[in-house]
């Protein structure tokens, strides 16, 4: 009868081999900016814009120009890309949904461009912006619009927000 015990916990015990190696390797750089504070919080101020601009899917009201600042770059930064987060506009998934609820427009969104005015879809990358190492302070110009998503379109406050996330290269 031991002998069976025995054999049982021969057959069950786990075996253990030394078969390889992981090497961690990298470098910890100084490639980052600091953002300054007054571009923590930003607010675009788009105005009073009449409903009749939006008279077809994509027609958009001015675009109104914002700046993120960021200063005290360090020695390797070479440039930096910008996403903006937000809730996408379900009609048109590359606009920034306006906030829902009593009294707000709808059959808008909110488009953001580079500074060239091409577009950036929501949750995708800016264009390149390219940084000097030790720079002291850099403006990332953008713009926003109101954009018609293809929805009816309803008088109302067309608010909304985004959060951006800054990437150096």
């Amino acid at each position: 009868m031991n002998y069976f015990w025995a054999l049982l916990l021969a057959l069950t015990a786990s075996v253990q081999a030394y078969d390889g190696r992981v090497n961690i390797t990298g470098t910890i750089t100084d490639n980052t900016c600091t953002l300054s504070q007054d571009s923590e919080n930003i607010t675009v101020e788009m105005g009073n814009v009449s409903n009749r601009q939006f008279y077809q899917p994509g027609a958009g009201a001015a675009y109104e120009k914002f700046t993120i600042n960021i200063e005290k770059c360090g020695s390797t930064v070479n440039g930096v890309t910008v996403s903006f987060n937000g809730a996408a506009d379900s009609a048109y998934p590359g606009l920034l949904a306006l906030s829902a609820g009593a009294g707000n427009a709808s059959g808008v969104g909110v488009a953001l461009y580079n500074a060239d005015k091409s577009p950036i879809p929501i949750g995708d990358d800016s264009q390149f912006l390219p940084l000097i190492g030790g720079q002291q302070s850099a403006h990332l110009n953008f713009y926003a619009r109101y954009v018609a998503d293809g929805g009816a379109v309803a008088a109302g406050t067309a608010n909304a927000s985004a959060t951006f996330i800054l990437t150096y290269a």
